[in-house]
């Protein structure tokens, strides 16, 4: 009894440490946790958006000539070779010229021949004559003489025709440059025989070059009004004037192509890319935010977090008109002048209580 007396009274007094423990007024109370501090940013209306673009095209020159003879030969020379810059009038290829030179002594000697022949009909004419005024001469031979005269001269005058057909053969037998420029392609070699027509060398004017821009239907009018058109080609952006407003829609690419003339100072090389970059306003109200602004929901449908005014998280969901590597264009379930968290949206959950700091807009 006495042993059940003593446990009892343990108990009791260990009881009555804990409970004096519980309330020991030297405990301090716990700190409320403090709100997470978010960037915000606020929202401004805009009734547009703008869009850069750029339409490709290539760099042609305004003349790209593949010249060629107008009769076959033998090429017997080539004067120029793949990158040479040429004057007007320049010599460029030739013929070989024997056989046309063999042909004019032929037409020569022929046409001294019926010079030969004409003397000697004339001097039979002057005898007849003198013998008719002396009653010895027959009509029949005056007018045989008359006769054979008139072919002889006839056969001169298509002599004279032939002989002037070969100078110009011979002088056709070299090319020459129609203007200056720069030799781009050569099709022939030395000893090559070439038939009438066929390609010897391409030559591209070496000024005035032009840029080839395919554009869509939708954009022509926009882009042929533009007062100052620009295009870039590798580095560097040119001023260009437009030559024509499109006359066509390509069957390929289903765009129709505009020429633009670019300065004389540009150095660029026939085949190159040029791009022609335009602004396009889209009427469209919306916001811009940042793209960091931006947290993607269920179905591909984009969100945004929105601070109310009593510091609490909601999540809205919003459409994304255009974006580019910084910012977005969007329209929604936003209105102007209203907080959205800029970025950290990792941290973030809808009903959270933030610290707003207010980051500019």
């Amino acid at each position: 009894m006495r042993s059940t007396l003593h446990l009892k009274t343990a108990l009791l007094l260990s009881m009555t440490v804990s409970l004096s423990g519980c309330f020991d007024s030297s405990a301090q109370p716990t700190e409320p946790s403090q709100h997470l501090s978010v960037n915000t940013y606020s929202l401004k209306q805009s009734d547009h958006y703008q869009v850069q673009r750029e339409y490709v095209g290539t760099i042609k020159a305004s003349q790209q000539s593949r010249l060629g003879f107008e009769f076959p030969g033998k090429i017997s020379a080539i004067l120029v070779d793949v990158g040479d810059k040429v004057a007007k009038d320049a010599p460029l290829i030739r013929l070989d010229t024997q056989l046309l030179e063999t042909e004019a002594k032929q037409l020569q000697a022929q046409r001294n021949e019926i010079k030969a022949q004409l003397q000697l009909v004339d001097a039979n004419l002057k005898r007849q004559r003198s013998l008719k005024s002396k009653g010895f001469s027959a009509e029949a031979e005056m007018d045989a003489l008359t006769s054979e005269k008139a072919v002889l001269q006839a056969n001169t005058v298509r002599l004279d025709a032939s002989i002037q057909a070969n100078s110009l053969k011979q002088s056709k037998s070299t090319i020459t440059a129609p203007y200056a420029g720069i030799v781009s392609q050569r099709h022939v070699s030395l000893g090559d025989v070439v038939n009438a027509g066929a390609p010897t060398l391409t030559l591209l004017a070496q000024n005035n070059k032009e840029a080839f821009i395919g554009i869509p239907t939708a954009q022509l009018t926009n882009i042929s009004q533009l007062k100052q058109p620009q295009i870039r080609i590798a580095e560097n952006t040119y001023a260009v004037k437009l030559l024509n407003p499109g006359a066509q829609v390509d069957l390929n690419s289903r765009s129709v192509g505009l020429r633009y003339l670019l300065p004389n100072s540009a150095q660029v090389i026939d085949g190159q890319l040029a791009y022609l970059n335009y602004q396009e306003n889209m009427p469209e109200n919306g916001y811009w935010i940042p793209n960091t602004a931006l947290t993607d929901g269920i179905r591909g449908v984009w969100k945004v977090f929105v601070v109310t005014d009593e510091d609490l998280v909601e999540r809205r969901s919003v459409q994304v008109l255009f974006a580019d590597s910084q910012n977005a264009y969007v329209q929604g379930a936003i209105a102007e002048n209203e907080r959205i968290i800029k970025d950290g949206l990792h941290r973030i959950v809808p009903g959270q209580k933030v610290a707003p700091i207010s980051s500019g807009e």
